[in-house]
């Protein structure tokens, strides 16, 4: 048996590891056969952010099944459906008593071997990826009869929290999803805002809250950033059904030196090219008393403060003030979210539409070179325009 630390904070010597990441890594080995986990909570942030390595596991004719609570009303209706879609043995748990279902056990089984992820972590993003967690791989082998023992308790568990004979379990189908949607037990993603933090606009001042007070005795830390949500095809077929209207859900594109280069203090526009192609991803455009065609639209920015929203312009360029002509469409950001990037470029500027009726409508990461899903969305940029890498999905 080996342990791994997962910790996830940068606090003194203390190095930071997303579960996400260590989930990711794990389900997207082949040797990977089946995924089951016990979770209190479970929302479509979380969830879609497995998507590549659920994509693997699944072409490999690998199994997912989990037991998923709703208590608080965190765990999200697209959550539950999603898990359905790819999983017909999933389970939700819950009881009207005095205490709730709380369990955080992430379990992948191999041939010959399993490795328990068990902490703190929700199936969210923020419990994947960004909040102050901390869990324990415990790596098992079949091979020795304490591993294998060990393995069983984990497994024992889990099952019995997916056999539907217990009164408090139920499967998780359209017939429980309409029940629990009626007794108001879950929500929309859109309506229903991942715990912690409120989103709050750029502009708006500061208000004398809780918050605030606190400062004084606990000083901010920088805010991690979760990966974008992941834009793959073949999983959003198995989580989006075909009526959702969804469509193209991602927009990525690598960042030049000029692109990062307009920061807060440097003149210039903070501008990016849009693909001619990449236009419909975006809201339509308009003339709204302006010379050029355009639209305004909020977009939800993650920094290292939390999650802001922002008000960029999408517009299209016709003409150069010399008399140029010129065919662009270019995306207005603000030197705030290009103060994000890394001076010299390179980063990934990662677009991500939300689910419909989500107030502001579309994510917004810049995805360094260092975070360890930027290759696999790097390989999402199968394009080039004007030199840059793009693409979408």
């Amino acid at each position: 048996m080996r342990i791994d630390v997962i910790p996830q904070i940068s606090i003194g010597s203390v190095q930071r590891i997303r579960v996400g990441d260590v989930l990711c890594r794990w389900l997207a080995d082949n040797r990977s056969e089946e995924f089951t986990f016990a979770v209190a909570y479970m929302r479509l942030s979380g969830i879609g952010r497995l998507g590549a390595a659920f994509e693997s596991l699944l072409n490999r004719r690998g199994r997912i099944a989990g037991a998923v609570g709703i208590d608080d009303r965190v765990t999200t209706v697209e959550a539950l459906k999603a898990l359905h879609r790819i999983s017909r043995n999933s389970t939700v748990f819950h009881t009207v008593s005095g205490y709730i279902y709380h369990p955080k056990l992430y379990l992948i089984t191999m041939d010959c071997r399993a490795i328990a992820v068990v902490g703190s972590a929700n199936l969210t993003r923020d419990g994947l990826f960004r909040n102050i967690e901390f869990a324990s791989a415990v790596h098992m082998d079949f091979s020795n009869s304490v591993d294998l023992a060990t393995f069983k308790c984990y497994q024992s568990f889990i099952n019995e929290l997916l056999d539907t004979s217990h009164p408090n379990v139920k499967p998780i189908n359209a017939k429980t999803i309409r029940s629990l949607l009626k007794a108001r037990a879950i929500g929309k993603e859109s309506t229903i805002p991942e715990p912690g933090a409120p989103l709050e606009s750029r502009s708006r001042p500061s208000s004398q809250s809780m918050t605030t007070l606190l400062g004084s005795m606990f000083p901010q830390l920088s805010v991690p950033l979760a990966p974008p949500a992941s834009g793959y095809r073949a999983f959003r077929r198995l989580i989006v059904p075909p009526t959702a209207g969804i469509g193209t859900s991602t927009f990525v594109m690598q960042l030049s030196p000029f692109d990062s280069s307009h920061r807060i203090g440097v003149p210039g526009t903070p501008e990016v090219l849009i693909p001619h192609p990449a236009v419909p991803f975006f809201p339509r455009l308009s003339r709204a008393g302006r010379k050029y065609p355009d639209v305004m639209f909020d977009v939800v920015l993650n920094t290292f403060n939390g999650r802001e929203r922002h008000q960029y312009r999408l517009w299209y360029y016709e003409q150069r003030a010399v008399g140029t002509r010129i065919d662009e469409y270019r995306l207005r950001l603000d030197h705030d979210t290009i103060d994000l990037s890394t001076p010299g470029g390179g980063d990934l500027l990662v677009i991500n539409k939300l689910p419909q009726q989500s107030n502001p409508g579309y994510e917004v990461t810049l995805l360094p070179k260092s975070d360890p899903t930027f290759l696999g969305f790097l390989a999402m940029c199968r394009y080039t325009a004007q030199e840059k890498k793009w693409g979408m999905t």
